[in-house]
C-alpha cells in the first residue's frame, strides 16, 4: 500500500482540525471562567451595597440594633455565607476552581471576618444552617484564628 499526498495532506487537515478544535476549547474555557469570576464579583458587590454602613463599625453589635435592622443584615450576611459555601465548594469538592483564584477568594473571606459584624452574625446564622462540617470548621478556623 502506498501513501498518495492526498492521504498526507487528509492526516495533516485532521490534525489541524483537531488542533484547533483544542485550541478553541481552551479559549472557550477561560472565557466561561472569566464570565463565572465576574458572576461571583456581581454577586458580592450586590450584597456589600446592601449592608448598611453600621456593618464595617468595629463596636458592630447585632442586638443593639432595632429588629428591622438586625433582620436585614442577618438575610444579607446569610447570602453572604452562602456565597462563600458556593466558592469554599468549587475548590475543596468540586475542585472547579485553581488555588490561586481559591486563594483570592480565601483572603477576602479572612478580611470581612476580621470585622466584629461578620463574625457576630455567622455565630447566628450557622446555628439555623444545614451548612456541612467541614464548611463549618472552615469558617470558625478563621474567625478563631482572626479573634
Amino acid at each position: 500500500m502506498r501513501f498518495q499526498i492526498s492521504d498526507f495532506l487528509s492526516i495533516l487537515a485532521l490534525i489541524v482540525s483537531i488542533g484547533s478544535i483544542l485550541i478553541q476549547n481552551i479559549g472557550v474555557n477561560k472565557q466561561l471562567l472569566i464570565s463565572n469570576i465576574n458572576e461571583y464579583t456581581k454577586r458580592y458587590e450586590d450584597i456589600i451595597k446592601n449592608f448598611p454602613q453600621v456593618v464595617i463599625d468595629d463596636n458592630f453589635d447585632i442586638n443593639k440594633l432595632p429588629i428591622d435592622e438586625q433582620e436585614r443584615i442577618l438575610r444579607y450576611m446569610l447570602i453572604y455565607f452562602n456565597l462563600c459555601y458556593e466558592e469554599y465548594l468549587l475548590f475543596h469538592d468540586l475542585k472547579l476552581i485553581d488555588e490561586k483564584l481559591w486563594s483570592i477568594w480565601k483572603n477576602a473571606m479572612e478580611a470581612s471576618f476580621l470585622r466584629p459584624s461578620f463574625r457576630q452574625c455567622w455565630i447566628i446564622v450557622k446555628e439555623k444552617s444545614t451548612y456541612p462540617r467541614s464548611f463549618i470548621n472552615f469558617v470558625n478556623k478563621i474567625i478563631n484564628i482572626k479573634l
